[in-house]
């Protein structure tokens, strides 16, 4: 079970005390849901403290206070008539803020619009000290419960793709194998990280294809990009077939590919910085003439977010750290023809890296 109370009091030395805060804000569902265990509220006040007061809506009342595993929950609302069992405060999100806060000297704030903030500031009649980075640096450490979660929500993805090339064959639809996928998912307790991307043909060279009708011709290209959430922890993997016997092209762009891929894995560990794997992963597609059809970064953190920090790019320079949960995915898109994509998680190590996701890297179906 994940550790909360840990979570919020990594939050309380490492920023409030940090930085002699009196309160800090928090909102975005996933930074809630880190100290919480619930995404339901809208904001959070914590105290120098450790007190922790969510802000929620009438609507979503209920299920926050059946999920939050720490903090009081309060529904805020300007309406006369409410029910017995809810705490409420009286007006919106800003005036309830401001009752809990009072005559607190400093006061920081993690997430937020910029429209939220400068509402806040009027508000509140004070500026507030940005520790969002602060935040986020928490949250890239994951323990080793928040691990477990995640080679859980890989387990229940590849048993997904498992299904969904069981029903590979030809005439089949994008969407027929997406739906598939969706229900191994949705059946195993878990949710999708993000809609599942299936590409066959000339569709593969298409990054984030969306599943149309298309279907399944032999010596087509197949890429499959999925991810489960399970308990509020994400996993991410893309794996690229040929349905029949690969072509010589498709083989050259597969190795390639797979190639780059295994080489910058073999980069990834504390204290490297993330545009240095990203170019290794680049300098092996461009000794093999296909630099200029990679054309994203090699990855991306993941955790509550699917996307979320570090971010492998060749303008990073932020170094991983013991915890940060990464992908690495090297990617060749010719318009016309097709794309590969390999994709897997790893966990950052002292010294090294441990794979999240395991699924064959064979090319052929």
């Amino acid at each position: 079970m994940i550790n909360y109370k840990k979570h919020l009091e990594n939050v309380i030395e490492s920023i409030l005390h940090k930085n002699g805060l009196s309160f800090l804000l928090v909102f975005s569902p996933s930074n809630i849901f880190y100290v919480t265990g619930s995404d339901a509220p809208s904001a959070l006040v914590i105290s120098q403290n450790g007190e922790v007061s969510a802000l929620v809506t009438r609507l979503e009342y209920v299920r926050a206070v059946s999920e939050m595993r720490l903090g009081e929950a309060y529904a805020f609302t300007k309406q006369d008539e409410v029910s017995e069992y809810e705490k409420i405060i009286k007006g919106d999100l800003y005036e309830a803020i401001a009752q809990i806060v009072g005559s607190g000297e400093k006061i920081g704030i993690v997430g937020g619009s910029l429209e939220l903030k400068d509402q806040l500031k009027g508000k509140l009649n004070r500026e507030l000290a940005d520790y969002t980075k602060e935040f986020y640096l928490l949250r890239r450490s994951k323990d080793d419960e928040e691990v477990r979660l995640m080679e859980q929500a890989s387990r229940i993805a590849e048993q997904a793709l498992r299904r969904a090339i069981d029903l590979i064959e030809p005439g089949v639809t994008e969407s027929e194998l997406a739906g598939e996928i969706l229900r191994v998912i949705v059946s195993s307790g878990a949710e999708p990280s993000f809609p599942p991307i299936v590409a066959f043909g000339e569709h593969s060279a298409h990054p984030h294809a969306k599943p149309s009708l298309k279907k399944l011709m032999r010596g087509d290209l197949v890429k499959i990009d999925l991810g489960a959430k399970y308990q509020g922890y994400c996993s991410d993997m893309t794996r690229t077939f040929v349905y029949g016997d690969p072509s010589e092209k498709q083989k050259k762009i597969y190795r390639a590919v797979l190639r780059a891929q295994e080489a910058s894995i073999d980069a990834v560990k504390e204290g490297v910085k993330a545009k240095d794997i990203h170019m290794i992963a680049y300098n092996v597609l461009k000794e093999e003439g296909l630099s200029a059809y990679f054309n994203h970064g090699l990855g991306h953190g993941v955790g509550i977010d699917i996307h979320e920090e570090p971010y492998l790019n060749s303008q990073s320079e932020t170094e991983l750290i013991v915890g940060d949960v990464v992908t690495i995915e090297p990617g060749v898109y010719l318009a016309g023809y097709g794309g590969v994509r390999i994709e897997d998680m790893l966990l950052v190590q002292r010294g090294t890296s441990r794979t999240l996701t395991f699924f064959t890297k064979d090319i052929a179906l």
